[in-house]
């Protein structure tokens, strides 16, 4: 089990870093960007504080599982023309983002003796 977390972390940091690229280059003002990833980072946060650690990993893995499905909906609702690939860098940017700010905060509440604002029965 140990071996496959690393595995799933190293590929979604692989995942992340095809899309932060993929951001860098997107055509959007740089202030806009900056809201973005603020928004995506209080997200993680805020999921990191309700949430246990068991929880916040369990969500990333279900939400990582699902990725291309989210992927395939963008595709299809969009209608932007960009092929499934481009759906899956950007919402895994995404997705990794706001769940590794979210174990980053989760690992510091817990190592500050901090519980998780939702019990584990939530």
């Amino acid at each position: 089990m140990v071996i496959g977390g690393y595995a799933v972390v190293i590929a979604s940091a692989v995942l992340w870093g095809a899309g932060l690229r993929l951001f860098l280059r997107a055509g959007l003002p740089p202030a806009r960007k900056i809201r973005w990833v603020i928004l995506l980072v209080v997200t993680g946060a805020a999921i990191g504080v309700l949430l246990p650690r068991d929880q916040v990993w369990q969500k990333f893995l279900i939400l990582l599982a699902a990725l291309p499905l989210l992927g395939a909906a963008d595709v299809l609702l969009l209608r932007s023309g960009r092929p499934l690939s481009f759906w899956v860098r950007a919402c895994g940017f995404e997705l990794v983002t706001v769940f590794g700010v979210a174990g980053l905060i989760r690992v510091s509440c817990d190592a500050m003796g901090l519980a998780a604002l939702v019990g584990r029965g939530a």
